[in-house]
């Protein structure tokens, strides 16, 4: 596949970039940690209207930008890159995709102007668990499992039968939740679908919300390489640049091939998708796997690149280090992705 960006593309990134790098700051990230929302009110908003990021997939015809998932992906990878905390990935992505194939404009609309926070889960027996961004969101789109019904309910504490309890997680820069459904009677008046549509379009916004995932990994990962080798470049040891030595280098090596294999990985999957989206199952879990796998690997590297200082709480690489685990796990674990991308290539499924 030859593929270049566009000059429009790069305009994209360069500005996602600067926005990370301004509003991704080590200080503004761990202040987002602490904050109960899990990132920065004020950040959300000029992200949200002022760059109108959240309308990047939502169709123009409800006041979105039409852009497509290569666009996407080099915001996520900007974005990626800084660890930078926002409901963007599940606002944006997961519910865009779903709330279009199901023809909610009037949400879509919200959502294009920043006035509507969402996410979505499948619930079986009545309950989601690790929910990301579920208790601070203004609607969420639930999938009943025994029923393959699809409601919208209103924010969690508004809605009647509804529960969502929050969960301590490992990577601080994500919020999860637990989502309970008491009573289906209190909310049978939110069902917007059931059946094969209802399934399709949950299954559309979970794997395009996997590439984005692996977008994001595939700009951490960049990043982890890039301190890792300015740190190399500067900490001296034995009379020498740390940088100098060949075991250093090797391992610097190795993560930079990961890196090349993650953004091919990321990149082709969304060409691919824009073009032939009945592709996107396999598609997007090699994207996920590959780049969340990429981006474990340049994380671990990166704590023992920086010996005993990047084991310390006051340095960013626990962060990515953490992000990567949440990663491995969010929106479907690499084994059972794994499983999808084995069967499309014609391999029998694992014992």
């Amino acid at each position: 596949m030859q593929f270049e960006f566009t000059e429009e593309q790069r305009m994209i990134a360069s500005m996602a970039e600067e926005f990370s790098r301004a509003e991704g700051t080590s200080e503004k990230v761990r202040h987002a940690m602490e904050s109960e929302a899990g990132y920065l009110p004020e950040v959300w908003r000029s992200l949200s209207t002022e760059l109108g990021l959240c309308g990047l997939l939502v169709p123009e015809s409800a006041g979105g930008q039409g852009l497509t998932i290569v666009e996407m992906a080099l915001v996520f990878e900007q974005l990626g890159k800084t660890l930078l905390p926002s409901p963007l990935l599940t606002t944006g992505v997961l519910s865009v995709a779903i709330l279009d194939k199901l023809g909610q404009t009037s949400v879509l609309e919200k959502i294009a102007r920043g006035e509507s926070r969402c996410t979505a889960a499948y619930l079986v027996e009545g309950t989601a668990q690790f929910v990301l961004d579920a208790a601070g969101a203004d609607h969420l789109i639930l999938a009943d499992m025994n029923t393959s019904s699809v409601y919208i309910v209103d924010k969690p504490g508004s809605t009647t039968g509804l529960i969502a309890e929050p969960i301590d997680m490992m990577d601080q820069t994500r919020r999860m939740a637990s989502v309970s459904v008491t009573d289906f009677g209190a909310i049978e008046e939110y069902k917007v679908a059931t059946g094969t549509e209802a399934l399709a379009a949950m299954q559309a916004g979970f794997d395009l919300a996997r590439i984005a995932l692996g977008a994001e990994a595939m700009g951490a990962a960049q990043e982890c390489l890039a301190r890792t080798v300015e740190y190399a470049r500067e900490r001296v040891q034995f009379g020498r640049t740390i940088g100098s030595f060949q075991a250093v280098k090797h391992q610097l090596a190795d993560m930079m091939v990961v890196n090349e294999a993650a953004i091919s990985a990321v990149y082709f999957a969304a060409c691919t998708v824009s073009e032939n989206p009945g592709e996107s199952p396999h598609m997007a879990a090699l994207a996920k796997v590959q780049a969340s796998e990429a981006l474990s690997h340049c994380a671990a590297r990166m704590i023992q690149l920086h010996g005993g200082i990047g084991f310390t709480w006051e340095h960013d690489a626990h962060l990515y280090f953490k992000r990567a685990r949440s990663t491995s796990t969010l929106f479907g674990l690499n084994s059972d992705l794994d499983e999808t991308i084995a069967q499309e290539i014609g391999l029998e499924a694992y014992a």
